[in-house]
């Protein structure tokens, strides 16, 4: 009897904040006024997702190792400004994002989507839209009424596994962007 084919991961790049953003990130979560039901993301949780990849197959692992890789290497660092804390009314995500994307930012994102593409590795292809999720199920939730911007120097690029039920990210693969 063959054995049974190893399930399909969860993959996503991301920006993934250095530890003391990821304090700065957490503390700012704490500003918030969350209505029930509202989840808050735990602070080991909070990153900037570049690009969804679900149900990949593992032996697609190595080609978007080499896409991190590559794409990392192509990409000089850059920075961006947090500074829109809002809810999506749609979905309930609160979430801290740039008002401004800078166009580095935009341009990683579409490097990434492309070569997955290229590469046959199916991606989320909703309208790429920068922001760190602070909450979920956030609906009637308030953002503070003032803060002060976040500043985040983009440096790295990494690979995450979502592992689906755990609330963990594996990291996969990271790589400094020039």
């Amino acid at each position: 009897m063959p054995d049974d084919p190893p399930p399909p991961l969860r993959l996503f790049f991301a920006l993934w904040p250095y530890p003391a953003l990821r304090a700065r990130l957490a503390a700012h979560v704490a500003l918030w006024r969350f209505a029930p039901p509202a989840r808050p993301s735990a602070a080991a949780q909070l990153h900037l997702t570049l690009l969804f990849m679900d149900r990949v197959a593992p032996e697609r692992l190595p080609a978007l190792l080499a896409i991190g890789a590559r794409v990392a290497a192509s990409t000089r660092r850059f920075a961006l400004l947090l500074d829109s804390a809002r809810v999506w009314h749609g979905g309930g995500i609160a979430h801290l994002a740039p008002s401004a994307p800078p166009a580095d930012l935009l341009a990683l994102h579409a490097a990434l989507r492309d070569a997955a593409a290229a590469a046959g590795v199916d991606c989320d292809r909703r309208a790429f839209s920068a922001h760190v999720t602070l909450a979920r199920r956030a609906q009637g939730s308030d953002p503070p009424a003032a803060f002060a911007p976040l500043h985040w120097p983009a440096t790295r690029l990494s690979l995450m596994q979502s592992q689906l039920g755990s609330g963990r990210y594996l990291l996969r693969g990271s790589w400094p962007l020039r």
